[in-house]
């Protein structure tokens, strides 16, 4: 009995202990560059340098992170005023990499299936649900400071559902 209490204290006080070894996860603060290539009847290209769009990585565990990422076009000219919007949220499931043990979220390959909404407004005002999956690649290039390139695939549900491809290199930056 003595053996089994024992056992079971030290138990706790290891798992107790373990989250305060590894500390807070950081968070990733990223930037994209990005091409989007609209297919089907109503086709388009928009490429997007320096930066297409803005996200925040919070990490869940060592390998999945949840991540907002939002895109805000204006375009203005002659008077008139085109804006156009991206919110989604992705679910990342990075795979790793030995060579870099203990920091998972900034090196190896990774899927983000996401979800959002998509729209525009100039006099009038539309918006659609977004859903969609990417797989990338994350490597560190200097402390806290990582490169990361994705290929994407993403359906918009509207009165002509539309499909697009997109193509993203980009920056993260590391809180930790």
């Amino acid at each position: 009995m003595r053996k089994l209490i024992f056992s079971a204290a030290a138990l706790l006080i290891v798992t107790a202990n373990a989250p305060a070894q590894s500390g807070p996860r950081p968070l990733e603060l990223g930037i994209d560059a990005g091409v989007d290539i609209a297919l089907g009847d109503n086709s388009f290209t928009t490429i997007s340098i320096p930066v297409q769009a803005f996200r925040i990585g919070f990490p869940v565990s060592p390998r999945v992170s949840l991540e907002p990422k939002f895109v805000l076009n204006v375009i203005t000219g002659d008077g008139d005023t085109f804006t156009s919007y991206r919110a989604d949220l992705g679910l990342l499931y990075h795979f790793g990499s030995d060579r870099y043990p203990g920091a998972y979220q900034r090196a190896g390959a990774y899927v983000r299936p996401f979800a959002g909404i998509v729209g525009f407004a100039d006099g009038n005002s539309d918006s659609s649900g977004l859903l969609g999956a990417g797989i990338g690649y994350k490597f560190p290039l200097i402390s806290r400071l990582s490169s990361r390139f994705e290929a994407n695939f993403a359906h918009v549900f509207e009165d002509g559902d539309s499909n697009s491809i997109g193509l993203l290199a980009g920056l993260s930056f590391f809180t930790r």
